[in-house]
């Protein structure tokens, strides 16, 4: 009777014993998902806080150029914003579309025997290096006087282009 005592009580204590370990693993589990849950919350919070910040451009004045300040924000849709202000004048173009351009003949010659999977993150569109972005906006002041712009850029670049008013003068503009 004692060996049988002493090894249902051996079984209990290993019973306990398991019991025991498997607490230690599930809280060691529940403290690790918490802690790959903070991780993908911040790496998400960063994500979006990167994300949801627009290119924002300020003028680059330019020698005897009329206009002493401004801006461009783009890549908001609706939000985008040209601003130019002259000494007496500001202009304004708000919701214009910024188009996106790839020269895909140009760059299948380039990389398509070349380097295939290079050629296929352009093509899939996950190397955006090779992007051209234009905008045509016309830009209006309080007083009803306008400006119409064309600006090209390509990925990395500054935007640049030309302004015209309403007399067909040409203004060089470009974005730091």
């Amino acid at each position: 009777m004692t060996q049988m005592n002493a090894c249902s009580m051996n079984k209990s204590l290993v019973v306990l014993l398991f019991e025991r370990m498997m607490r230690i693993r599930l809280a060691q589990l529940i403290d690790e998902r918490n802690a790959m849950k903070k991780s993908f919350l911040s790496i998400l919070a960063i994500s979006m806080l990167i994300g949801c910040a627009s290119p924002i451009h300020l003028l680059d004045k330019q020698g005897s150029a009329p206009f002493v300040g401004g801006e461009l924000v783009h890549d908001r849709g609706d939000g985008n914003l040209l601003v130019l202000e002259a000494s007496d004048r500001r202009y304004e173009a708000r919701g214009f579309v910024v188009e996106r351009h790839t020269n895909i003949a140009a760059l299948r010659k380039r990389y398509y025997g070349v380097n295939s999977n290079h050629w296929r993150r352009i093509f899939s569109g996950q190397d955006t290096d090779h992007l051209t972005y234009t905008v045509e906006t016309v830009a209006k002041s309080a007083d009803g006087q306008a400006v119409s712009c064309s600006l090209i850029w390509g990925a990395g670049a500054k935007p640049a282009g030309i302004c015209t008013d309403q007399a067909g003068a040409s203004l060089l503009v470009r974005f730091e």
